[in-house]
Protein backbone atom coordinates (compact mmCIF):
# COMPACT_ATOMS: atom_id res chain seq x y z
CA UNK A 1 0.00 0.00 0.00
CA UNK A 2 1.00 3.32 -0.65
CA UNK A 3 1.92 6.16 1.98
CA UNK A 4 -1.32 7.82 1.42
CA UNK A 5 -3.15 4.52 2.96
CA UNK A 6 -4.48 4.16 -0.66
CA UNK A 7 -4.89 0.28 -1.67
CA UNK A 8 -1.61 -0.80 -3.63
CA UNK A 9 -2.74 -1.50 -7.16
CA UNK A 10 -0.88 -5.54 -6.74
CA UNK A 11 -2.56 -5.99 -3.69
CA UNK A 12 -5.85 -4.78 -4.80
CA UNK A 13 -5.41 -7.30 -8.32
CA UNK A 14 -4.55 -9.91 -5.99
CA UNK A 15 -7.62 -9.60 -3.54
CA UNK A 16 -9.71 -9.24 -6.95
CA UNK A 17 -8.27 -12.67 -8.16
CA UNK A 18 -8.78 -14.45 -4.75
CA UNK A 19 -12.20 -13.32 -5.00
CA UNK A 20 -13.26 -14.80 -7.61
CA UNK A 21 -11.63 -17.66 -6.77
CA UNK A 22 -13.73 -18.27 -3.80
CA UNK A 23 -16.91 -17.74 -6.02
CA UNK A 24 -15.92 -20.37 -8.47
CA UNK A 25 -15.11 -22.70 -5.44
CA UNK A 26 -18.63 -21.97 -4.03
CA UNK A 27 -20.28 -22.18 -6.95
CA UNK A 28 -18.79 -25.58 -7.25
CA UNK A 29 -19.60 -26.67 -4.05
CA UNK A 30 -23.31 -25.75 -4.42
CA UNK A 31 -23.02 -27.69 -7.81
CA UNK A 32 -21.75 -30.78 -6.56
CA UNK A 33 -24.82 -31.12 -4.08
CA UNK A 34 -27.54 -33.08 -4.86
CA UNK A 35 -28.96 -33.51 -1.18
CA UNK A 36 -32.04 -32.41 -0.29
CA UNK A 37 -31.57 -29.37 0.94
CA UNK A 38 -28.65 -26.59 0.41
CA UNK A 39 -25.49 -27.96 2.08
CA UNK A 40 -23.77 -24.79 2.47
CA UNK A 41 -25.12 -21.27 3.36
CA UNK A 42 -23.89 -18.80 0.51
CA UNK A 43 -21.75 -16.81 1.67
CA UNK A 44 -19.37 -16.37 -0.61
CA UNK A 45 -21.11 -12.99 -1.83
CA UNK A 46 -21.56 -12.02 1.09
CA UNK A 47 -17.82 -11.94 2.01
CA UNK A 48 -16.57 -10.87 -1.21
CA UNK A 49 -19.31 -7.57 -0.48
CA UNK A 50 -17.86 -7.26 2.53
CA UNK A 51 -13.76 -7.31 1.66
CA UNK A 52 -14.59 -4.75 -1.29
CA UNK A 53 -16.38 -2.64 1.31
CA UNK A 54 -13.41 -2.42 3.93
CA UNK A 55 -11.32 -1.84 1.30
CA UNK A 56 -13.37 1.23 -0.35
CA UNK A 57 -13.29 2.73 2.80
CA UNK A 58 -9.92 2.42 3.80
CA UNK A 59 -9.95 -0.90 6.05
CA UNK A 60 -7.40 -3.35 6.26
CA UNK A 61 -4.79 -0.60 5.05
CA UNK A 62 -2.35 -2.35 7.37
CA UNK A 63 -1.87 -5.01 5.70
CA UNK A 64 1.33 -6.32 2.75
CA UNK A 65 3.54 -2.71 3.54
CA UNK A 66 6.52 -4.05 2.12
CA UNK A 67 7.99 -6.22 -0.65
CA UNK A 68 8.96 -8.70 1.80
CA UNK A 69 5.63 -8.69 4.20
CA UNK A 70 3.78 -9.09 0.69
CA UNK A 71 5.34 -12.40 0.24
CA UNK A 72 4.92 -13.45 3.69
CA UNK A 73 1.22 -12.56 3.03
CA UNK A 74 1.06 -14.76 -0.48
CA UNK A 75 1.99 -17.57 1.85
CA UNK A 76 -0.89 -16.94 4.49
CA UNK A 77 -3.23 -16.61 1.86
CA UNK A 78 -2.14 -19.76 -0.36
CA UNK A 79 -2.05 -21.57 2.94
CA UNK A 80 -5.58 -20.48 3.81
CA UNK A 81 -6.76 -20.99 -0.30
CA UNK A 82 -5.05 -24.61 0.50
CA UNK A 83 -7.52 -25.34 4.01
CA UNK A 84 -10.21 -24.23 2.05
CA UNK A 85 -9.77 -26.90 -0.73
CA UNK A 86 -9.20 -29.21 1.94
CA UNK A 87 -12.35 -28.49 3.52
CA UNK A 88 -14.39 -28.24 0.20
CA UNK A 89 -13.49 -31.71 -0.92
CA UNK A 90 -14.66 -32.98 2.67
CA UNK A 91 -17.74 -31.16 2.31
CA UNK A 92 -18.80 -32.60 -1.01
CA UNK A 93 -17.62 -35.92 -0.26
CA UNK A 94 -19.99 -35.91 3.08
CA UNK A 95 -22.76 -34.73 0.49
CA UNK A 96 -22.17 -37.43 -2.02
CA UNK A 97 -22.00 -39.84 1.32
CA UNK A 98 -25.73 -38.74 2.33
CA UNK A 99 -27.43 -39.20 -0.83
CA UNK A 100 -26.31 -42.51 -1.05
CA UNK A 101 -26.69 -43.55 2.73
CA UNK A 102 -30.56 -41.96 2.14
CA UNK A 103 -31.21 -43.76 -0.82
CA UNK A 104 -29.95 -47.00 1.21
CA UNK A 105 -32.10 -46.19 3.78
CA UNK A 106 -35.13 -45.33 1.57
CA UNK A 107 -34.35 -49.32 0.20
CA UNK A 108 -34.26 -50.81 4.26
CA UNK A 109 -30.69 -51.56 3.56
CA UNK A 110 -29.25 -49.25 6.90
CA UNK A 111 -30.76 -48.23 9.55
CA UNK A 112 -31.90 -44.10 9.84
CA UNK A 113 -29.40 -43.81 12.37
CA UNK A 114 -26.23 -43.98 9.76
CA UNK A 115 -28.17 -41.31 7.69
CA UNK A 116 -28.28 -39.11 10.78
CA UNK A 117 -24.28 -39.56 11.73
CA UNK A 118 -23.44 -39.03 7.61
CA UNK A 119 -25.52 -35.59 7.92
CA UNK A 120 -24.08 -34.83 11.28
CA UNK A 121 -20.58 -35.02 9.34
CA UNK A 122 -21.75 -32.71 6.62
CA UNK A 123 -23.38 -30.25 8.94
CA UNK A 124 -19.32 -30.46 10.47
CA UNK A 125 -18.18 -30.34 7.05
CA UNK A 126 -20.17 -26.83 5.97
CA UNK A 127 -19.35 -25.29 9.33
CA UNK A 128 -15.55 -25.61 8.84
CA UNK A 129 -15.63 -24.93 5.27
CA UNK A 130 -17.57 -21.65 6.43
CA UNK A 131 -14.62 -21.45 9.27
CA UNK A 132 -11.98 -21.48 6.03
CA UNK A 133 -13.66 -18.97 4.01
CA UNK A 134 -13.86 -16.60 6.58
CA UNK A 135 -10.05 -17.31 8.11
CA UNK A 136 -8.80 -17.19 4.22
CA UNK A 137 -11.16 -13.54 3.96
CA UNK A 138 -9.46 -12.27 6.96
CA UNK A 139 -5.87 -12.79 5.39
CA UNK A 140 -6.92 -11.14 2.34
CA UNK A 141 -7.46 -7.89 4.09
CA UNK A 142 -4.60 -8.12 6.62
CA UNK A 143 -2.12 -10.23 4.80
CA UNK A 144 -1.63 -12.03 8.41
CA UNK A 145 -2.90 -15.13 10.03
CA UNK A 146 -6.40 -15.38 11.77
CA UNK A 147 -6.40 -14.13 14.78
CA UNK A 148 -8.59 -16.47 16.87
CA UNK A 149 -7.41 -14.82 20.54
CA UNK A 150 -10.65 -13.56 22.23
CA UNK A 151 -9.34 -10.39 22.57
CA UNK A 152 -8.65 -9.78 18.97
CA UNK A 153 -9.73 -6.77 17.45
CA UNK A 154 -12.36 -6.09 14.78
CA UNK A 155 -11.14 -5.94 11.16
CA UNK A 156 -12.75 -3.25 8.92
CA UNK A 157 -15.31 -3.69 11.34
CA UNK A 158 -16.07 -6.98 11.61
CA UNK A 159 -15.81 -9.71 13.98
CA UNK A 160 -14.42 -12.58 12.53
CA UNK A 161 -13.97 -14.59 16.04
CA UNK A 162 -17.61 -14.37 16.67
CA UNK A 163 -18.23 -15.36 13.32
CA UNK A 164 -16.57 -18.66 13.40
CA UNK A 165 -17.55 -19.31 16.37
CA UNK A 166 -21.07 -19.28 15.29
CA UNK A 167 -20.06 -21.84 12.43
CA UNK A 168 -18.60 -23.58 14.98
CA UNK A 169 -22.16 -23.78 16.91
CA UNK A 170 -24.32 -25.80 14.38
CA UNK A 171 -21.97 -28.91 14.48
CA UNK A 172 -21.56 -28.75 18.15
CA UNK A 173 -25.30 -28.44 18.48
CA UNK A 174 -25.83 -31.90 15.80
CA UNK A 175 -23.43 -33.77 17.72
CA UNK A 176 -25.28 -33.06 21.13
CA UNK A 177 -28.60 -34.03 19.39
CA UNK A 178 -27.15 -37.55 18.38
CA UNK A 179 -25.37 -38.58 21.43
CA UNK A 180 -28.50 -38.17 23.39
CA UNK A 181 -30.61 -39.81 21.02
CA UNK A 182 -27.72 -42.45 21.18
CA UNK A 183 -28.15 -42.68 24.84
CA UNK A 184 -31.92 -42.71 24.73
CA UNK A 185 -31.63 -45.62 22.43
CA UNK A 186 -29.40 -47.56 24.49
CA UNK A 187 -31.58 -46.82 27.31
CA UNK A 188 -34.29 -48.66 26.08
CA UNK A 189 -31.90 -51.39 25.35
CA UNK A 190 -30.86 -51.68 28.77
CA UNK A 191 -34.81 -51.64 30.06
CA UNK A 192 -35.66 -54.72 27.76
CA UNK A 193 -32.91 -56.78 29.23
CA UNK A 194 -30.49 -56.68 25.58
CA UNK A 195 -27.71 -54.42 26.42
CA UNK A 196 -25.26 -54.17 29.60
CA UNK A 197 -24.96 -50.43 31.21
CA UNK A 198 -21.84 -50.03 30.55
CA UNK A 199 -22.17 -48.90 27.17
CA UNK A 200 -25.96 -46.85 28.17
CA UNK A 201 -22.85 -44.87 30.60
CA UNK A 202 -20.38 -44.03 27.82
CA UNK A 203 -22.71 -42.93 25.95
CA UNK A 204 -24.25 -40.52 28.96
CA UNK A 205 -20.43 -39.24 29.30
CA UNK A 206 -20.04 -38.27 25.34
CA UNK A 207 -23.73 -36.24 26.56
CA UNK A 208 -22.11 -34.64 28.95
CA UNK A 209 -18.64 -34.29 26.76
CA UNK A 210 -21.47 -32.20 24.20
CA UNK A 211 -22.95 -30.30 26.29
CA UNK A 212 -19.58 -28.61 28.13
CA UNK A 213 -17.95 -28.37 24.94
CA UNK A 214 -21.26 -26.65 23.76
CA UNK A 215 -22.15 -24.69 26.92
CA UNK A 216 -18.14 -23.90 26.97
CA UNK A 217 -18.45 -22.26 23.47
CA UNK A 218 -21.63 -20.17 24.47
CA UNK A 219 -19.31 -18.94 27.33
CA UNK A 220 -16.70 -18.21 25.13
CA UNK A 221 -18.94 -16.04 23.02
CA UNK A 222 -20.21 -14.32 25.99
CA UNK A 223 -16.54 -13.11 26.79
CA UNK A 224 -16.24 -11.74 23.80
CA UNK A 225 -19.13 -10.01 23.95
CA UNK A 226 -18.18 -8.25 26.89
CA UNK A 227 -14.12 -7.58 25.95
CA UNK A 228 -16.06 -5.85 22.85
CA UNK A 229 -18.52 -3.95 25.17
CA UNK A 230 -15.25 -2.51 26.95
CA UNK A 231 -16.09 -4.78 30.04
CA UNK A 232 -13.09 -7.10 30.21
CA UNK A 233 -9.61 -6.22 29.38
CA UNK A 234 -7.82 -8.30 26.58
CA UNK A 235 -6.03 -9.99 29.66
CA UNK A 236 -8.85 -10.40 31.81
CA UNK A 237 -11.29 -12.04 28.87
CA UNK A 238 -8.21 -14.22 27.90
CA UNK A 239 -7.38 -15.62 31.13
CA UNK A 240 -10.94 -16.17 31.45
CA UNK A 241 -11.29 -17.88 28.75
CA UNK A 242 -8.75 -20.40 29.61
CA UNK A 243 -10.18 -20.37 33.73
CA UNK A 244 -13.54 -21.27 31.53
CA UNK A 245 -11.51 -24.43 29.79
CA UNK A 246 -10.24 -25.29 32.51
CA UNK A 247 -13.63 -25.35 34.46
CA UNK A 248 -14.99 -27.62 31.49
CA UNK A 249 -11.54 -30.30 31.54
CA UNK A 250 -12.07 -30.85 35.12
CA UNK A 251 -15.63 -31.22 34.60
CA UNK A 252 -15.77 -33.68 31.63
CA UNK A 253 -12.38 -35.91 33.71
CA UNK A 254 -14.50 -36.03 36.74
CA UNK A 255 -17.25 -38.00 34.98
CA UNK A 256 -14.91 -40.39 33.42
CA UNK A 257 -13.70 -41.02 36.70
CA UNK A 258 -17.07 -42.50 37.69
CA UNK A 259 -17.25 -43.74 34.42
CA UNK A 260 -13.69 -45.57 34.66
CA UNK A 261 -14.60 -46.83 38.19
CA UNK A 262 -17.60 -48.38 37.32
CA UNK A 263 -15.71 -50.44 34.37
CA UNK A 264 -12.82 -51.29 37.07
CA UNK A 265 -15.71 -52.67 39.01
CA UNK A 266 -17.22 -54.44 36.31
CA UNK A 267 -14.15 -55.96 35.06
CA UNK A 268 -12.90 -57.35 38.34
CA UNK A 269 -16.37 -59.44 39.20
CA UNK A 270 -15.69 -60.83 35.29
CA UNK A 271 -12.53 -61.61 36.32
CA UNK A 272 -13.24 -63.83 39.19
CA UNK A 273 -15.07 -65.37 36.76
CA UNK A 274 -12.30 -65.83 34.67
CA UNK A 275 -14.32 -63.78 31.96
CA UNK A 276 -12.03 -60.75 31.80
CA UNK A 277 -8.31 -60.86 31.64
CA UNK A 278 -5.79 -59.16 33.99
CA UNK A 279 -4.45 -57.19 30.88
CA UNK A 280 -8.14 -56.00 30.61
CA UNK A 281 -7.68 -54.99 33.90
CA UNK A 282 -4.44 -53.03 33.97
CA UNK A 283 -5.77 -51.15 30.92
CA UNK A 284 -8.51 -49.35 32.60
CA UNK A 285 -6.53 -49.02 35.67
CA UNK A 286 -4.15 -46.83 33.83
CA UNK A 287 -7.03 -45.07 32.45
CA UNK A 288 -8.52 -44.45 35.56
CA UNK A 289 -5.27 -42.86 37.11
CA UNK A 290 -4.70 -41.24 33.70
CA UNK A 291 -7.92 -39.09 34.13
CA UNK A 292 -7.45 -38.88 38.03
CA UNK A 293 -4.22 -36.66 36.87
CA UNK A 294 -5.86 -34.61 34.19
CA UNK A 295 -8.63 -33.95 37.20
CA UNK A 296 -5.34 -32.73 39.70
CA UNK A 297 -4.16 -30.72 36.46
CA UNK A 298 -7.12 -28.69 36.13
CA UNK A 299 -7.03 -27.71 39.83
CA UNK A 300 -3.73 -26.50 39.49
CA UNK A 301 -4.40 -24.83 36.53
CA UNK A 302 -7.36 -22.85 37.82
CA UNK A 303 -5.43 -22.07 41.28
CA UNK A 304 -2.82 -20.38 38.58
CA UNK A 305 -5.76 -18.97 36.35
CA UNK A 306 -7.18 -17.53 39.61
CA UNK A 307 -4.35 -16.31 40.98
CA UNK A 308 -3.86 -14.08 37.72
CA UNK A 309 -6.95 -12.54 38.01
CA UNK A 310 -6.82 -11.71 40.85
CA UNK A 311 -3.50 -9.56 40.40
CA UNK A 312 -5.18 -8.35 36.66
CA UNK A 313 -8.22 -7.24 39.53
CA UNK A 314 -5.70 -5.04 41.20
CA UNK A 315 -3.81 -3.59 38.49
Amino acid sequence: MTDDRTPDPDFVNLLEWELKSIMRRQESVNGASTTRRSVWPRLGTTLAIMVVSMLAGGAGTHAVTTSTGNQTAQLYIARGEALLEIAQTRLEHFARELVATQSLVEQGVVHERESRQIEALLVQGEAETEIRQLELTETLITGKEPNAALSAPLVGGTDFVTLRMAALRRPMQRRLELVVAQARWNQELVDAGIASTSKLRADQTEVVAAEEELTGLEKRAALRASFLAGELSAASVELQGMRFAAIAARAMALRQIEFFVEQDKRLRQLSERGVASRSELRTVAIDLRTVEAHVELANLELRILEQKLENESKE
